[in-house]
């Protein structure tokens, strides 16, 4: 797990101060603009409480759910937004001018727009020290649900015109997949970068080969051989035949190590892969893997752990695969 240096704490604390400022702001602005209007102290309290204190409380939820690495309700992300909506309604309706009620309609988004920057600023900070976006895994879930739902119907309803919508809505979510998903493309930008490397090497190869090439053979043209002298025949004695030398039956010691299996120095990140994928005696899923690389204190993120997955996969080509169904 990353830590935050003393100056992203800096810059990040310099950031989030003016954020709570601007919600302060705009809970005052909206009290005084209802003192204004009502003349009465408690009705703009109950005013700026159903409204910024509201999206105030909604905010802490919100707040505290990323810093624990959860996805916020769908509910609370829709109360911080309809909440001061409401409050700017109230506005708009108890201004006395055009003018004023656009003033009082705009004042309570301070509020919203505060506890938006925050959420986002802590779902940051989370996503930089796990490696893991709780947003975005919600989101994918989501989508992904949504596909097979469609796919299922695309393959399986009796009616062709719901089979040929649904076909069209899985392509439509199959877009929209994986967007805004940090850990998904750091993973296609190092397939991306091995392909590269796998590209380099091979154009490297080509230009910098040493040694010309030879042309190709010439067949030498068939001379008819001219026709053999009989010779007398001679007896000669039969040799005895030459006995073979005995095959060598020497059989290999059964702790000779494989050729073929890499050696892996105990303590690296291939090494503890490559021991829970025997001793699990299976294809080890990334929550596994990411786990085994936090106990043995090494890095693991997501696309690290599935880096070095693929990588041990590949190099042990004998070892088994997933687990059965």
């Amino acid at each position: 797990m990353k830590k935050l240096t003393r100056g992203q704490k800096i810059v990040l604390a310099a950031a989030a101060l003016p954020m709570v400022a601007v919600g302060i702001g705009g809970g005052i602005g909206t009290y005084v603009n209802i003192v204004s209007v009502f003349h009465r102290r408690g009705t703009a309290a109950g005013v700026v409480a159903a409204g910024e204190g509201a999206v105030f409380v909604l905010a802490l939820v919100f707040v505290g759910l990323t810093m624990l690495g959860q996805a916020a309700p769908l509910a609370v992300r829709a109360g911080l937004w309809l909440l001061p909506a409401t409050t700017s309604t109230v506005g708009v309706v108890v201004a006395p001018t055009g003018r004023e009620a656009v003033v009082f309609a705009i004042t309570p988004m301070a509020m919203t727009v505060a506890a938006e920057g925050l959420g986002l600023l802590a779902r940051r900070i989370v996503v930089h020290r796990t490696g893991v976006d709780v947003e975005a895994q919600r989101r994918n879930a989501a989508i992904l649900t949504r596909i097979a739902y469609h796919r299922a119907r695309a393959e399986h309803h009796p009616w062709k015109l719901v089979r040929r919508y649904s076909e069209l809505a899985a392509w439509r979510l199959m877009a929209r997949l994986g967007h805004h998903d940090a850990t998904l493309g750091s993973a296609l930008t190092d397939v991306q970068n091995t392909r590269i490397i796998d590209g380099a090497n091979t154009a490297l190869a080509t230009m910098f080969r040493s040694g010309p090439e030879l042309p190709a053979a010439t067949p030498r043209p068939h001379v008819a051989s001219p026709a053999a002298t009989a010779r007398p025949v001679r007896h000669t004695v039969t040799a005895k035949a030459a006995t073979p030398p005995p095959a060598d039956t020497t059989t290999p010691p059964a702790d000779a190590p494989d050729p073929t299996v890499p050696c892996y120095e105990p303590g690296t990140p291939q090494y503890v892969v490559r021991s829970l994928w025997l001793r699990l005696g299976h294809r080890p899923t990334e929550s596994a893997v990411v786990e085994a690389l936090g106990d043995a204190n090494l890095p693991n993120s997501r696309a690290q752990a599935g880096k070095i997955r693929r990588q041990v996969e590949a190099e042990n080509p004998k070892l088994p695969g997933p687990r059965a169904a």
